[in-house]
């Protein structure tokens, strides 16, 4: 039953993303692999092969790269209905715990380490795996930065309060060093981190990953796979790809520039015969003006000769 509504998922997903797969041959290529597994799992009863690996991890991504995406955080669920969903009182209050994820595309390598990559599905992995398969790649973290709180880390306290520093999400979606009131780094705090120049996540970020190797597999396998917000697998129940959705969302300003240009025309031809009407009736107004008082001066003129004078 599981399988039927991973499949029924699955073909939504596809139908939503038709359009950029259509366009986009990695889209194509990944949603139909997905559902091979999909129907190969059902086949062996959904057990992991001998090896010990799930299909998933076993999935052939030579000539495929991937690059780092946006990052997201998912509420964990209360059942204290009481707090309304924040369980966690610090520092004089009921405050909510999150999960952290950070998102991939696969992509393929344009050269010059520049990846074209596929936007229709987002991959959603646990944040702590996605920055270790990422060091790793890279070679490894050199210390003395932000590499230094990828685990949660204790960072000090503060008028008897306890703060620790982690991985957490900037407001562009980038990878920072946050701070936190828990141990386990799902409590968000406002208090400022230490600054770092960040330039391990900047290269984490922009790098685009060769997975030739099989050093994506581990991710692609563990990854929500997410097309137009849902996980084509059917097996979301945080709500990690509506999460990566919002995440990811971009606003086409060509169209709301389209929008508006009726508006601003109109506008700009009103401001125009408003401004060419006042000029006009500023012109009249002074034209009729200086006919009146030339007519009165004639008449003056015409009163103040003399009679004789007039006769010579």
């Amino acid at each position: 039953m599981m399988k039927l509504v991973s499949l029924l998922g699955l073909a939504s997903a596809a139908a939503a993303a038709a359009s950029s797969s259509a366009a986009n041959p990695i889209a194509s290529t990944m949603l139909k692999e997905a559902s091979h597994r999909i129907l190969e799992g059902d086949e062996d009863g959904g057990e992991e092969d001998e090896g010990g690996d799930d299909n998933n991890n076993n999935a052939n991504l030579a000539g495929y790269s991937l690059q780092y995406s946006t990052c997201l955080h998912t509420k964990i669920a209360s059942d204290d209905d009481a707090v309304e969903g924040n369980s966690y009182y610090v520092n004089g209050a009921y405050r909510a715990q999150y999960n952290l994820y950070a998102t991939f595309r696969l992509c393929t390598d344009s050269g010059n380490g520049k990846c074209t990559c596929d936007a229709s599905v987002e991959y959603a992995t646990e944040m702590d795996n996605f920055l270790e398969s990422s060091l790793t790649y890279l070679g490894g973290a050199g210390g003395g930065d932000e590499t230094d709180y990828l685990e949660c880390t204790y960072g000090g306290a503060e008028n008897g309060v306890d703060y620790y520093l982690g991985p957490q999400c900037s407001d562009s979606g980038g990878l920072i060093i946050g701070t936190f009131y828990d141990e386990d780094c799902t409590v968000k705090a406002g208090y400022s981190a230490p600054s770092f120049s960040y330039n391990t996540f900047s290269s984490i970020e922009s790098t685009c990953q060769d997975c030739s190797n099989g050093g994506c597999n581990d991710l692609y396998g563990d990854a929500h796979q997410c097309v137009n917000g849902k996980d084509i697998a059917g097996d979301d129940d945080e709500g990690v790809c509506s999460a990566a959705k919002r995440a990811t969302a971009e606003v086409d300003y060509s169209r709301v520039k389209k929008r508006n240009y009726g508006a601003v025309l109109f506008a700009k031809v009103f401001i125009g015969m408003l401004v060419i009407g006042l000029i006009g009736g500023a012109v009249f107004l002074a034209y009729t003006y200086y006919l009146r008082h030339r007519g009165d001066r004639t008449e003056h003129l015409v009163e103040s000769v003399p009679v004789g004078a007039a006769l010579t």
